[in-house]
């Protein structure tokens, strides 16, 4: 029998069956090696497959070539949670009309990063601020009187609005009452939140909205913000916004590295393109979306979403 004839099932599972593989003749002793995961027997192979499965939104074999008992397969797929097309080359060994093993090769690295448990919100604030303390303590004394890429605003303005921000965020969550007016973004601009000592002041500063957040219940309950309730998750996501973009300000107009997380880039830009708390206030806090390549680095058009002009 033609091996690819035995190999058929397998790939209609994948194709029809959403990973279904009980119609597929595996060995007892299948084995399996791949980029993400190996199995050394049948069971769990098709308990791997069945959740796959699931996931996977188009399967197709693009080339398929046979020599003695080895058959290769070309395949292209899609599988939530990635955009694009996965390629991959298979390979499956077929004795006595039983596929006996296998093994998969390709660059899983995108896969794995989208598998993995994201970090907690509150461990990429607390990334997120230390990136910021850590430029704010390099600012030499005449930069921070430079211009930011804040509209009319300065390096230490910038700083100032940002410390300020953080701390009426963390007020919010910690629900103590915040006068509107403190809300001004002028306001807090050109309030001095920074003193003698900036980076002994943002660390503070910092600590605080790492307590608040991360106070016992304090992410899962509805907090007042802005005429609204909005649970804690909001106000922890609008200070990763803050410090994230007000960061990048801040060392741009310093003119010092800023080597954004891609962890917290990423979250910055699921919230920054689905929240309906930034679209209701993009007009009071961000310019308007600067045309950007859609191949540009995710940080780029975060910033260009957000009305900075980045360079890749």
């Amino acid at each position: 029998m033609d091996p690819r004839t035995t190999v058929a099932p397998y790939y209609h599972a994948w194709q029809h069956r959403a990973g279904d593989m009980t119609q597929v003749p595996l060995a007892a002793d299948f084995t399996f090696s791949g980029p993400v995961a190996s199995f050394t027997d049948s069971a769990g192979f098709r308990a791997m497959a069945r959740q796959a499965g699931a996931a996977v939104r188009d399967f197709r074999v693009r080339h398929q070539f046979a020599d003695g008992d080895l058959v290769c397969s070309i395949i292209d797929w899609q599988m939530d949670p990635l955009p694009g097309t996965l390629t991959a080359a298979e390979l499956l060994r077929v004795r006595d009309g039983q596929i006996v093993s296998g093994e998969l090769i390709y660059d899983a690295e995108d896969l794995r990063r989208a598998m993995a448990q994201p970090p907690a919100l509150t461990t990429l604030l607390e990334r997120s601020h230390t990136l910021v303390a850590n430029v704010i303590s390099q600012i030499s004394p005449q930069d921070w009187a430079s211009s930011s890429p804040c509209a009319k605003w300065t390096v230490r303005q910038t700083a100032n609005h940002l410390a300020g921000g953080l701390l009426l965020l963390a007020r919010f969550a910690e629900d103590d009452q915040v006068d509107p007016a403190e809300i001004d973004a002028q306001r807090q601009a050109d309030t001095d939140h920074l003193g003698t000592d900036p980076a002994a002041a943002f660390a503070a500063i910092a600590g605080r909205s790492l307590a608040a957040f991360t106070a016992p219940r304090t992410l899962e309950r509805e907090h007042a913000f802005l005429g609204a309730a909005v649970p804690g998750t909001v106000l922890a996501s609008i200070s990763l916004l803050e410090s994230l973009v007000h960061g990048w300000d801040i060392a741009t107009g310093a003119h010092l590295p800023y080597p954004a997380d891609d962890d917290v880039v990423q979250a910055v830009w699921q919230f920054a393109t689905t929240s309906p708390v930034v679209a209701q206030n993009r007009d009071r806090q961000f310019a308007e979306p600067l045309p950007v390549l859609p191949t540009a680095p995710l940080n780029v058009r975060l910033l260009a979403h957000l009305g900075r002009p980045a360079q890749p």
